[in-house]
């Protein structure tokens, strides 16, 4: 099934897109997200340049960071391109705390994942600065995929999602109610962005792996 949407989705792509999109379509390393990836190729292969992705989720505490930072690893594996994260925070922070020598910008983490440094001081920067960013750092990396605050708690998420390519929500098993999990869907759709997949994170399984194997 998957393999069917992908072709038609490279049906209606140029030669550049379809080349960028067929070496994670034909060739892709298994990985517990890898659906997930594949769809995030897709962005990034119908993108003029890079691919600026938003994960957040309806509650805080819900695992957005761990969830992020386990994506952008097989991200990377599985395309063999740069991947960037980035906090909300960190995205226009221009100003390092008095006194304190300025850090990097952009931490290396290895194996193709980067990351923006943590904010050393509150992000004053103005919502047209923060977005020129945004639109400069996915010229310089293929994927940049945003750690974005709750949306209960912020507006930052449609924000930036709405300069995006996309939204993935995060949602912790066992924790989120059905009723906001809706609420949540119809705030996406109002602010007009893509949600391009949902993450059922923290999930336990009860019944033994080698079971679910011969299932």
């Amino acid at each position: 099934m998957m393999e069917h949407v992908i072709e038609n989705q490279i049906g209606s792509m140029n030669p550049a897109q379809v080349r960028k999109v067929r070496r994670v379509v034909e060739e892709p390393e298994s990985g517990f997200y890898l659906p997930l990836v594949r769809t995030l190729m897709e962005e990034y292969g119908k993108a003029e340049y890079g691919a600026s992705i938003v994960f957040t989720s309806t509650a805080p505490r819900e695992g957005v960071s761990m969830v992020i930072s386990t994506i952008a690893r097989e991200l990377a594996a599985t395309s063999g391109e740069k991947v960037l994260v980035a906090m909300t925070s960190a995205i226009g922070n221009f100003a390092p705390i008095h006194g304190v020598e300025p850090t990097e910008p952009v931490i290396r983490e290895g194996n193709g994942v980067f990351r923006l440094s943590p904010p050393q001081s509150p992000n004053h920067a103005t919502r047209v600065e923060r977005f020129e960013l945004l639109r400069q750092l996915t010229s310089l990396f293929p994927f940049v995929l945003i750690d974005s605050p709750a949306l209960s708690v912020s507006t930052e998420a449609l924000e930036f999602g709405s300069r995006s390519h996309g939204m993935v929500l995060v949602s912790a098993a066992g924790q989120v109610r059905r009723n906001r999990l809706l609420q949540a869907k119809r705030m996406i759709d109002v602010a007009g962005v893509p949600l391009l997949g949902c993450v059922l994170n923290r999930r336990t399984y009860p019944i033994p792996d080698f079971l679910y194997k011969r299932l």
